[in-house]
């Protein structure tokens, strides 16, 4: 990382560090978010009909978050895009009301596939291009996709994990 400018390297760090974590959230997400919905009473379809919305409304706030993040800043479009994830991850730890958890899904930025949705990715590329020079660009977004895809992969394992010992201890 030395080829990165000294007061871009906290910047290049935390576009890594919050890709990480997001993917990692996201690959758990998949692999447990069907089954908790279905834990609280929804049917197949009304999961299905739930995840399709998650997706369309992912798209709209995407188009909507990146088509402005240069003129209102890409921190802030950033932080808009995680905090309309925490709202979305908070209303479904507390409500089971179906209606709510569809609209918070389709504003809420989250993945039911463990991909990348919503504005994150495009918006994360631009700012990291500013901050690494052209001839660094191809070896960084390796590093960038692979930490991202590792982070997935790690979490649907951790997840996988822990509904297995949860099962194997008798929990349904």
């Amino acid at each position: 990382m030395q080829y990165i400018a000294r007061n871009s390297d906290s910047d290049f760090r935390l576009l890594f560090a919050t890709r990480m974590a997001r993917m990692f959230a996201y690959g758990f997400l998949a692999v447990i978010l069907a089954l908790y919905l279905t834990q609280l009473g929804l049917g197949e379809v009304q999961v299905g009909v739930l995840f399709a919305l998650t997706l369309a409304g992912d798209a709209v706030i995407s188009l909507g978050l990146t088509t402005n993040a240069d003129r209102l800043g890409r921190k802030r479009m950033l932080q808009a895009g995680a905090a309309l994830m925490l709202l979305a991850g908070l209303v479904f730890a507390i409500s089971r009301d179906y209606v709510l958890l569809t609209v918070v899904a389709i504003i809420g930025v989250i993945s039911p596939s463990g991909n990348e949705v919503g504005p994150f990715l495009a918006i994360e590329q631009a700012a990291l291009t500013q901050l690494i020079p052209n001839e660094k660009r191809t070896y960084t977004f390796a590093w960038y996709n692979l930490a991202g895809s590792f982070s997935a992969a790690t979490g649907a394992l951790v997840c996988g994990g822990i509904l297995q010992l949860l099962l194997d201890s008798g929990m349904a």
